[in-house]
């Protein structure tokens, strides 16, 4: 088979919140519900702890959550090794 995905996949789609991770997020979700693929989205970011660095770029992703209608998992550097960069 070709096909890249099936019916009831779970699909993460990096969320950096950034330009090109909100097109992406869009055009997904989009083609998702309008051809009926059937996946489950998700946004998957990860907070690496940097003061001033990642903040507002992961206040983006929320609010392409918010937008998209997709659930989010922030993985952060903090809870999985004990320390950010």
């Amino acid at each position: 088979s070709n096909r890249l995905f099936t019916r009831g996949d779970r699909v993460a789609i990096g969320a950096s919140g950034g330009k090109d991770f909100t097109v992406l997020a869009y055009v997904l979700s989009k083609l998702n519900r309008i051809h009926y693929y059937g996946l489950h989205l998700f946004l998957l970011s990860v907070d690496e702890g940097i003061t001033g660095y990642r903040d507002n770029s992961l206040e983006t992703v929320h609010r392409n959550q918010i937008q998209y209608g997709l659930p989010l998992k922030v993985v952060s550097y903090k809870d999985l090794y004990g320390w950010t960069m």
